[in-house]
Protein backbone atom coordinates (compact mmCIF):
# COMPACT_ATOMS: atom_id res chain seq x y z
CA UNK A 1 0.00 0.00 0.00
CA UNK A 2 1.52 3.37 -0.99
CA UNK A 3 2.11 6.25 1.81
CA UNK A 4 0.41 8.42 -0.50
CA UNK A 5 -2.71 7.37 -2.63
CA UNK A 6 -4.43 9.47 -5.71
CA UNK A 7 -7.12 11.10 -2.99
CA UNK A 8 -4.92 13.65 -2.20
CA UNK A 9 -3.77 14.61 -5.66
CA UNK A 10 -4.76 18.12 -6.36
CA UNK A 11 -7.68 17.90 -9.05
CA UNK A 12 -7.62 20.19 -12.34
CA UNK A 13 -9.43 23.77 -11.92
CA UNK A 14 -11.46 23.99 -14.76
CA UNK A 15 -10.77 27.03 -16.96
CA UNK A 16 -12.91 30.15 -16.23
CA UNK A 17 -15.61 31.76 -18.63
CA UNK A 18 -16.44 34.94 -19.45
CA UNK A 19 -19.02 35.95 -16.76
CA UNK A 20 -21.83 37.72 -18.24
CA UNK A 21 -24.61 39.96 -16.67
CA UNK A 22 -27.90 38.52 -17.26
CA UNK A 23 -30.66 39.25 -15.37
CA UNK A 24 -28.54 42.14 -13.76
CA UNK A 25 -29.23 45.75 -14.70
CA UNK A 26 -25.91 47.65 -16.54
CA UNK A 27 -24.20 50.53 -14.67
CA UNK A 28 -25.10 53.40 -16.14
CA UNK A 29 -23.55 55.65 -13.25
CA UNK A 30 -21.79 58.81 -14.82
CA UNK A 31 -17.79 58.21 -12.45
CA UNK A 32 -17.58 62.36 -12.79
CA UNK A 33 -20.42 62.61 -10.82
CA UNK A 34 -17.99 61.12 -8.18
CA UNK A 35 -14.86 62.74 -8.77
CA UNK A 36 -16.30 66.25 -7.38
CA UNK A 37 -16.75 65.66 -3.69
CA UNK A 38 -18.09 68.68 -1.46
CA UNK A 39 -18.64 68.68 2.20
CA UNK A 40 -20.87 71.56 3.97
CA UNK A 41 -20.28 72.32 7.13
CA UNK A 42 -22.51 75.49 8.19
CA UNK A 43 -21.71 78.00 5.82
CA UNK A 44 -18.26 77.01 4.58
CA UNK A 45 -17.78 74.30 1.83
CA UNK A 46 -14.88 72.35 1.66
CA UNK A 47 -14.03 70.42 -1.84
CA UNK A 48 -11.89 67.43 -2.62
CA UNK A 49 -9.73 68.14 -5.61
CA UNK A 50 -6.39 66.79 -6.52
CA UNK A 51 -5.86 64.68 -3.74
CA UNK A 52 -6.65 68.07 -0.88
CA UNK A 53 -9.55 69.69 0.35
CA UNK A 54 -10.28 73.45 -0.82
CA UNK A 55 -11.86 75.88 0.88
CA UNK A 56 -14.51 77.20 -1.90
CA UNK A 57 -17.54 79.41 -2.55
CA UNK A 58 -18.58 78.58 -5.62
CA UNK A 59 -17.98 75.44 -7.68
CA UNK A 60 -15.70 77.33 -10.11
CA UNK A 61 -13.62 78.42 -7.31
CA UNK A 62 -11.80 74.31 -7.62
CA UNK A 63 -11.05 74.17 -10.59
CA UNK A 64 -9.45 77.53 -11.12
CA UNK A 65 -7.37 76.62 -8.36
CA UNK A 66 -5.98 73.24 -10.38
CA UNK A 67 -5.72 75.51 -13.29
CA UNK A 68 -3.81 77.62 -11.12
CA UNK A 69 -1.58 75.06 -9.69
CA UNK A 70 -1.22 73.41 -12.52
CA UNK A 71 0.41 76.65 -14.28
CA UNK A 72 2.45 77.27 -10.85
CA UNK A 73 4.03 73.67 -11.25
CA UNK A 74 4.66 74.79 -15.18
CA UNK A 75 6.16 77.93 -14.41
CA UNK A 76 8.58 76.36 -11.37
CA UNK A 77 10.01 73.75 -13.78
CA UNK A 78 10.59 76.23 -16.37
CA UNK A 79 12.39 78.72 -13.64
CA UNK A 80 14.36 75.68 -12.76
CA UNK A 81 15.38 74.92 -16.02
CA UNK A 82 16.71 78.40 -16.91
CA UNK A 83 18.84 78.20 -13.41
CA UNK A 84 20.24 75.34 -15.23
CA UNK A 85 20.54 76.82 -18.77
CA UNK A 86 22.50 80.05 -16.45
CA UNK A 87 24.48 77.76 -14.08
CA UNK A 88 25.85 75.78 -17.45
CA UNK A 89 26.75 79.22 -19.25
CA UNK A 90 28.59 80.72 -15.70
CA UNK A 91 30.78 77.42 -15.70
CA UNK A 92 31.37 78.07 -19.43
CA UNK A 93 32.14 81.30 -19.70
CA UNK A 94 34.67 81.01 -16.65
CA UNK A 95 36.37 77.99 -18.44
CA UNK A 96 36.19 80.07 -21.61
CA UNK A 97 37.90 83.01 -19.00
CA UNK A 98 40.72 80.76 -17.56
CA UNK A 99 41.72 79.94 -21.19
CA UNK A 100 42.27 83.22 -21.90
CA UNK A 101 44.41 84.07 -18.80
CA UNK A 102 46.47 81.15 -19.79
CA UNK A 103 47.35 82.58 -23.04
CA UNK A 104 47.69 86.31 -22.39
CA UNK A 105 51.01 85.71 -20.34
CA UNK A 106 52.61 83.58 -23.13
CA UNK A 107 51.81 86.60 -25.86
CA UNK A 108 53.66 89.16 -23.70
Amino acid sequence: MPLFNKKFEAKPIPVRQGRCNIGHPVVTEDLDDFRQISLTLGNKELRFADGIWMHSVRKGDVDDMLRLNKKFRALEEENNMCNLKIEVMLDLLAEHATELNELKPKEK
